[in-house]
């Protein structure tokens, strides 16, 4: 994989792999769109644990990942959840890390992220801790041959936390914790921003027609985008029209 491969902005995932994360019936539905996503994007894995912040919970999380069945049975086995850095890590941090940046605290530590790369995990790894609707906390880490470096990471990290997002949410739909469809709720602002992009006005548009600024205007629809999921405003505006938002 060159240089130029591994570039963020190499990297597009359409709305229609988020809305085939929505529809997945099943683990295997789910798990083949991961690895669509994977392939796509120059990844050597990607695995999202539902996790908990209570502790009988964080024994057995749910998992989906495209690590090799002998690193999964291997990791299970050996209860490496207990002393693996990456887990304690998103416990002490709501920020996205870098392996890099992870301190091994004891040898235990130090020999699972050892073992792991000898497994086929991937030399660099970022990991982005998630927290659904209700608090639940969550885990998404992608792994490379190459760095994760400073000047690409947050791009990876904001790309890859929406991922993280729609697979955090199908587990808790999956583990009962979604009882009904939960329509995020925009404020007056934001549904007058995307309704206005809905007739094919512009930001410029938009800031003249409602008196406000195109910075906020941007504000107003990076917002919006976010609640509704969406990595582009014409995905939002058009999950908003299914939603009955707008």
């Amino acid at each position: 994989m060159t240089s130029s491969e591994f570039d963020p902005d190499f990297i597009k995932i359409s709305d229609a792999s988020f809305d085939e994360i929505d529809e997945s019936d099943t683990h295997d539905d789910i798990l083949k769109v991961v690895e669509t996503i994977k392939a796509s994007s120059g990844l050597q894995n990607i695995t999202y644990a539902f996790l908990s912040s209570i502790p009988e919970q964080r024994k057995n999380p749910s998992i989906i990942t495209t690590y090799t069945e002998e690193w999964q049975e291997l990791y299970l086995s050996k209860g490496f959840i207990k002393d693996d850095p990456t887990v304690k890590t998103v416990f002490q941090s709501a920020l996205p890390f870098d392996w890099s940046e992870i301190v091994c605290e004891t040898t235990r530590e130090s020999h699972v992220m050892e073992v792991s790369r000898d497994y086929g995990v991937g030399k660099s790894g970022l990991t982005i801790p998630l927290r659904g609707l209700r608090g639940e906390l969550g885990i998404l880490t992608i792994t490379s041959q190459n760095a994760f470096l400073p000047s690409v990471r947050s791009r990876y990290a904001r790309t890859f936390s929406q991922v993280g997002i729609y697979l955090h949410e199908w587990q808790a739909r999956k583990a009962g914790l979604r009882l009904n469809m939960e329509i995020p709720s925009l404020s007056a602002r934001e549904k007058d921003c995307l309704s206005l992009c809905a007739d094919g006005l512009m930001a410029q548009r938009i800031s003249e027609k409602l008196g406000i600024s195109e910075a906020a205007i941007r504000l107003y629809l990076s917002s919006a985008r976010n609640k509704l999921r969406s990595q582009t405003t014409c995905g939002a505006v058009a999950r908003a029209i299914r939603l009955g938002i707008i």
